[in-house]
Order: C-alpha cells, then structure tokens, then sequence
C-alpha cells in the first residue's frame, strides 16, 4: 500500500511537471519580446543612409545616399530608400537627420520629403550649392516641415528610452579646416539602456578633435565610421576614445576615392574591432535590447 502511494506521487509528480513545462513554453510564446532598438545601414554604393526604428516603433532616418557629382539623380531614393521604408510598413518618418549636404548623403531624401509623411527635419544648415540641397531645403519649406538647425548638445528624446545626442557641430560652425562642410556633420550618439551607437556622418579628424575636446560622452558599441573610411578621418584618439566593438563603412564597391583607406581599415583591425563594409557585406542590422547588441550583414562576413 505505501509504495503504490509512492508510485501514485510520483506519476502526480511527472504530471504536474510536463504541465508547468507546458505553461512555460505557452507564456514564451504569448509574451512579447523585450523591446528593441533596430538601426540598418543601408547599401546605397558611395553614400550613407541609415533607418532607425525606436523600441516603440518610432523612425529615424539619417541621411539619403545619392550619386555624388549627377545632378538631378534620385534613383537612390526611388529605386533603394522609398521601397526599403515600404517594405518596412513605414508610412511617417518621425525624424530626418541630413548629416550634411552634400550629394551622396541628401540626393535620396529628395524624394523621401516629398512622399512621406515627416515629423522633423535635423539639419547643420551650411550653405552649399547643391541642385538637390536646395530642392530639399524648399521641399521642406513647401510642405511645413518643422525645421531644426542641428548644434551641439541638442538631444531627441523618444519616450521609450532611446535618446539621441547630438555631438557635432558646435556653435560657432567649424571652419578654416580641409574640409568644412564635412567637418560641420552632425555626428549622433544614439543611447538605449547601457548600450549606444554612434553615426559620423562624414566628420573628419578635425571634428573628432573638436568633440573630443569638448567633453561630449562618445564611447559607443557600435561606430558608422566617418567619411566612408576615407583616412582623413578615424584617427587613433578618436578611436580610442570610442572604443567600439563594431564599426559599419558605408562605400560604393571599387569607387574612385579609394574609400576605405588602407591606413583606417589597418587601423580598425589593430584594435581587434568587427568591421562591416556594405560593399562587401550589403546592409549592416544592428539589434539591441537594454542589455545585449547584435550586429549582423545581409550577405555574412
């Protein structure tokens, strides 16, 4: 009698642990995921453009791509960007950022002006000659798109904890350096629990000085390596400095700039850091949660 008892026990035992086992599995199932930060640079040849989606579901876009130097061309936001954001079920982009204006960054955001629905325009606002600059900028004034001239110590808040800080440029504007207009992008360290990326535009050593001096917190997880690894920029400080275990170039394959440099790509490796070339690799995704990061490429490493 008392070892049926115990035979009965335990088959009450096994039973009652499929079913917790069972309960669990369901819970799993049935539960939403942790919240997600998800950031894409985009292949776009020799140009930048990266779409950001908050936890909430929120949009960024930084940057457009284009063809540097063929006026009037908007096949990067025709044929890459608009049907990407489509794909996506993006109808409204909450925030634009234009790093700066020069072509193969603002010829795409041409079209995404005018055929999405748009929440803000960040801009650093230096003159430039472009066809498609001016097109963008009257765009924006015709369809009264709240405008914001980009300086830093800026943040755009989320309300869902990703927080976006604007480190470059200051007040007053950078100049008498090689490359002004390059040096006046807006570099963005976007922050998400304990984890950050950082977007450099086309920033180059004398910016990276300039924020470094500054005090701006930079360290980052991941880097969107400045100017398409061109070696006028990611220097040793800068990099050191940001410590990244990642670094995304985005650069058009065999491009006549010889981007990226062999010097900053030597460098990279020095430091023990994954690098990600969306001429080799396609499009970079980058996930986080408030604890963990993962990086991965369309086409593998």
């Amino acid at each position: 009698m008392h070892i049926r008892n115990l035979e009965h026990k335990k088959e009450w035992l096994v039973l009652l642990s499929l079913g917790l086992i069972c309960v669990l599995i369901w819970l799993r199932v049935l539960t939403p995921g942790a919240p997600v930060l998800e950031a894409v640079v985009l292949d776009v040849g020799q140009g930048d453009s990266i779409f950001i989606r908050s936890p909430s579901g929120r949009t960024m876009l930084i940057d457009g791509g284009g063809y540097s130097g063929r006026q009037g061309e908007e096949s990067i936001g025709l044929k890459i960007i608009e049907p990407y954001l489509r794909r996506q079920g993006v109808n409204r982009i909450d925030v634009v950022v234009l790093t700066h204006p020069h072509d193969d960054h603002v010829q795409g955001l041409v079209r995404v002006v005018r055929d999405f629905q748009i929440g803000l325009v960040l801009d650093p606002a230096i003159p430039h000659p472009s066809n498609e600059y001016h097109d963008f900028l009257e765009t924006v004034m015709k369809r009264r798109i709240p405008y914001v001239r980009a300086v830093r110590g800026q943040t755009l808040d989320f309300g869902d904890g990703m927080i976006a800080h604007v480190l470059n440029p200051p007040e007053p504007r950078l100049s008498g350096s090689e490359d002004d207009v390059n040096n006046n992008s807006i570099v963005l360290r976007i922050a998400y629990g304990n984890k950050a990326l950082l977007f450099a535009g086309d920033a180059e050593v004398t910016a990276e000085d300039d924020i470094l001096a500054s005090g701006e917190v930079v360290r980052a997880d991941f880097l969107k390596v400045g100017h398409h690894g061109s070696r006028d920029a990611t220097s040793e400080l800068w990099l050191r400095a940001v410590r990244p275990r990642w670094v995304a170039i985005s650069v058009g394959r065999n491009n006549l700039f010889g981007h990226p440099s062999e010097e900053v790509t030597g460098r990279l490796k020095s430091h023990g850091i994954k690098v990600y070339r969306t001429d080799m690799h396609g499009a970079v995704n980058v996930k986080i949660n408030s604890r963990t990061i993962e990086v991965s490429a369309c086409r593998g490493t």
